[in-house]
């Protein structure tokens, strides 16, 4: 059986990881709109050099090479906010996880997300944005 002392160094330690795991998952949810940000940037950037009049690219294969850049863009943007995700749900997950031993309820009891979360909102983001640039890209000629 543990002494006392030793069950008041557990319940620190148990509560510095508590600090921990709330300021990571503080620190992924914040790279995730910034993630968002950026990506919301450079795909305007890439539609405004696809399809501005006063950028227009030189010659069709520039505008083609300019659609598939917008195709790798957002897969590869949705490969990070994937990821993102990810560390974000596990230090969720292991916050409440320790607030059973600490007896607290900030993330044990937060509300249950409904059937269009956040997450599934930004992953169909993602999958209008790809569909955008492929029929783009196959739909849409680019005059030189």
């Amino acid at each position: 059986m543990p002494t006392r002392s030793e069950q008041a160094d557990a319940l620190a330690r148990s509560r510095d990881e508590y600090l921990d795991a709330s300021s990571n998952a503080r620190q992924f949810n914040v790279l995730r709109f910034a993630e968002l940000t950026i990506f919301i940037t450079a795909t305007g950037a890439l539609m405004a050099g696809s399809f501005s009049r006063a950028a227009a690219p030189n010659t069709p294969e520039a505008g083609l090479a300019l659609k598939l850049a917008g195709i790798v863009l957002t897969a590869v943007f949705w490969i990070i906010q994937e990821r993102t995700m990810l560390y974000w749900r596990h230090f969720v997950a292991r916050a409440a996880e320790l607030e059973g031993e600490l007896g607290y309820r900030q993330y044990s009891t937060r509300p249950k997300e409904g059937p269009m979360g956040g997450h599934r909102a930004v992953r169909l983001l993602f999958l209008l944005t790809g569909f955008f640039w492929v029929a783009a890209a196959i739909l849409i000629p680019t005059t030189g």
